[in-house]
């Protein structure tokens, strides 16, 4: 008890300065990251490369699990936002439908389309979105500044019972910093129209107040006959005030605009034939455009055996997007181009507290808090021409509201035995008005409302029986939660909250201080798989299935300065036997291998080469279709002379062909007599160069 009200900011006995290097020795304990790096990732020039990959904390929940700081996150070759989240090994990120729509992620045999099977975080406010217009669980991380975020923390799989919603595959949580060492300029121009401006200003007010602004302005075009005319705008503020050297109260607010073309999902027949560039468009129409606007404040404190944590936050979000998947498959006349619309306000609150205690010889550590969420949502479907309303099949009004309790309980038995408990609780409760229901006809309402309750029980066993050698167990169940519309209609509802359990066993060993190697076999059963529907540009419930895989990985520091990764997934995903459907899951990754050098000497030159590899997987269940796989090269290089840095960035080094996102779609041309299925694509980047002046101030 005397723990957790000096946690609330009540006085403590101990100095000032005996306080700080407690907070610093405890963090370095539990994290693994040296106090100095772990929250400044302005500070390039001092900081040594092998601090920034380390387990969550020592030992880890999971031998997949990773939190990675400092300097490497600037050291890795990106040309999106979401290109940050590639330093979780097994991670891929692509784009389709230009440079505006959230990302499609693949992670752990999952094709996750927008995000419905990973939960992600920015500062623990979720990012995907309930209901959304485009797809369950809709993650888009345009709105992010990559230099702002200090640490990235991994957790594959449904393992952590602070996680909810959408941690499935697993999750991922970026963490902004308060301050940057330095105060930045820079300026970014390359191929295909790309520009970039940004500045960064950190400043302290007294000696317990910090204020950091940050605004970004992107353009890129693309190697498109239809360009992108791509505008993106970001605006990141933050104040944060020290209430006691060891509680501080911060507020954030950041602001994002964008708008884009696309030159869409091209045919493949249309290409191979020659009657279409691959860079080309069917539909100059296609594009979108979005703002997200978003409160936060955080009230964090600690003691020598507590700590307490509180965010509120609160994001105004609107969204269009403006497709055409299958060209004259409906409408013969006007094609079938569609617009979907999301108009949202949510709010909600993370509180949670941990503390150590002993229960006689054992130590625990217990962590619990409380999350809730509500979203009022406005979305729709409409059918265009040339981004003129022909028609509106979908408008609805939802109200969702989510809440999440979890408990969970580290207990250390012994030197080399750890056991960790936990449990959470959600329930999502969710309301449909819809407005274009037939009320004439009874029996086949889309409106209404749905509520359920899930239990989500989860343990691991950590054995350490050397101290370079730590084995884990791992079991949990998580979920996904489905669209409240499919949820509430009379005629085959779908489940609101879909469970799924995993389970892995890994282990993680160091036998030579430089080399930590990683290996983890997995296995994921998911009551109810979100299959992607292109005439409608969403997902929808299908069958149970299970994914099953093997992921290694390893990283080697060559001296202070230099250090070399890799990391290859093995995955295979099917739908249960007996269930609906039958054969593979289409597009479920089969093969990942990421692999990497870099470097920062301490004269001032840094650089780093990527590779980035997916196996070819099949995209039809009975596997009649394969989309192909692809190789692709990045590389960075640059140096800092004074307060000034030149960057060369690389992207496909070695100017693949290669095909970024693929459907197996059914389309019909205008001239067609017929619709095809077959592969339709969006095509990767040819080499693209970029470079970055920054001066720092």
């Amino acid at each position: 008890m005397m723990a957790l009200l000096s946690a609330l900011g009540l006085p403590i006995t101990a100095t000032a300065d005996e306080q700080h290097s407690n907070q610093d020795a405890d963090r370095a304990a539990t994290e693994d990251v040296a106090p100095e790096a772990a929250d400044d990732p302005g500070d390039d020039q001092d900081e040594p490369l092998e601090v920034t990959v380390r387990g969550e904390r020592q030992p880890p929940r999971a031998a997949s699990a990773v939190t990675v700081t400092g300097g490497e996150l600037k050291l890795r070759p990106r040309l999106r936002p979401a290109d940050i989240l590639e330093v979780a090994p097994g991670l891929l990120t692509v784009q389709h439908a230009g440079g505006g729509k959230a990302n499609q992620y693949f992670l752990r045999g999952f094709d996750i389309d927008h995000g419905t099977d990973l939960a992600l975080f920015v500062d623990g406010v979720p990012v995907n979105m309930v209901s959304h217009g485009h797809g369950q669980g809709y993650a888009d991380m345009h709105f992010l500044i990559p230099e702002l975020v200090s640490s990235l923390q991994v957790h594959k799989g449904p393992y952590d019972a602070q996680f909810g919603d959408f941690a499935t595959a697993g999750a991922v949580n970026m963490e902004l910093c308060d301050a940057v060492h330095e105060s930045q300029v820079s300026f970014t121009a390359g191929q295909y129209g790309i520009f970039r401006g940004l500045g960064i200003v950190s400043r302290d007010v007294g000696a317990s107040t910090r204020f950091l602004i940050a605004g970004e302005a992107y353009t890129q075009d693309g190697p498109f006959e239809n360009e992108e005319d791509l505008r993106r705008f970001n605006v990141t503020l933050r104040a944060t005030h020290d209430l006691t050297s060891l509680s501080s109260l911060t507020a954030t607010w950041m602001s994002y605009s964008g708008r884009w073309n696309a030159s869409g999902q091209l045919p493949l027949r249309e290409v191979e034939a020659g009657r279409l560039d691959r860079f080309g468009t069917l539909d100059p129409f296609e594009g979108g455009e979005t703002q997200r606007h978003s409160g936060q404040l955080r009230y964090q404190a600690r003691a020598d055996e507590a700590e307490v944590d509180v965010l509120v936050y609160g994001v105004r979000y609107n969204w269009a997007l403006f497709s055409n998947f299958t060209f004259f498959l409906e409408d013969q006349d006007h094609g079938d181009m569609i617009e979907q619309t999301d108009d949202r306000s949510l709010a909600g609150i993370d509180a949670r507290t941990r503390f150590h205690h002993h229960l006689g010889p054992l130590r625990l550590e217990t962590s619990l808090g409380v999350q809730g969420r509500v979203d009022g949502i406005d979305n729709a479907l409409h059918h265009d021409r040339q981004r003129e309303r022909l028609s509106t099949s979908v408008d609805a009004h939802i109200n969702q509201t989510a809440i999440g309790l979890f408990l969970d309980e580290r207990a250390q038995l012994t030197d080399w035995l750890t056991v960790i408990a936990g449990v959470r609780l959600d329930r999502a409760d969710v309301s449909v008005d819809d407005r274009l229901d037939d009320l004439a006809t009874v029996g086949d309402s889309d409106g209404g409302s749905a509520g359920a309750t899930l239990a989500s029980p989860k343990g691991s066993v950590i054995l350490s029986p050397r101290h370079w050698l730590d084995l884990f167990v791992n079991v949990g169940r998580g979920f996904h939660s489905n669209d409240a519309r499919g949820a509430v209609r009379s005629v085959d509802p779908a489940t609101l909250l879909v469970p799924a359990t995993g389970y892995e066993v890994g282990v993680r060993a160091a036998p030579w201080q430089p080399l930590t190697v990683t290996a983890a076999a997995y296995r994921l059963d998911l009551d109810s798989e979100q299959v992607y529907v292109g005439d409608a540009g969403t997902t929808e419930p299908s069958d149970p299935t299970t994914r099953m895989g093997i992921e290694l990985a390893g990283r080697l520091y060559f001296g202070r300065w230099l250090f070399a990764d890799a990391a290859a997934t093995f995955n295979e995903a099917a739908f249960r036997p007996n269930s609906g459907n039958a054969g593979s899951v289409a597009l479920a990754p089969t093969r990942t291998v990421t692999a990497g050098v870099g470097f920062r000497a301490p004269f001032g030159t840094f650089g780093s080469i990527r590779l980035r590899h997916i196996g070819p997987r099949p995209a039809t269940e009975d596997e009649r279709i394969i989309a192909e796989g692809w190789t692709i090269l990045d590389a960075r290089l640059g140096h800092r002379l004074g307060p000034a840095e030149l960057a060369l960035d690389a992207q496909n080094l070695i100017n693949t062909q290669w095909r970024e996102v693929q459907f197996a779609t059914e389309s019909q041309l205008q001239n067609e007599a017929a619709p095809v299925e077959e592969i339709h694509f969006a095509p990767g980047w040819p080499f693209t160069f970029r470079a970055t002046l920054t001066a720092y101030f």
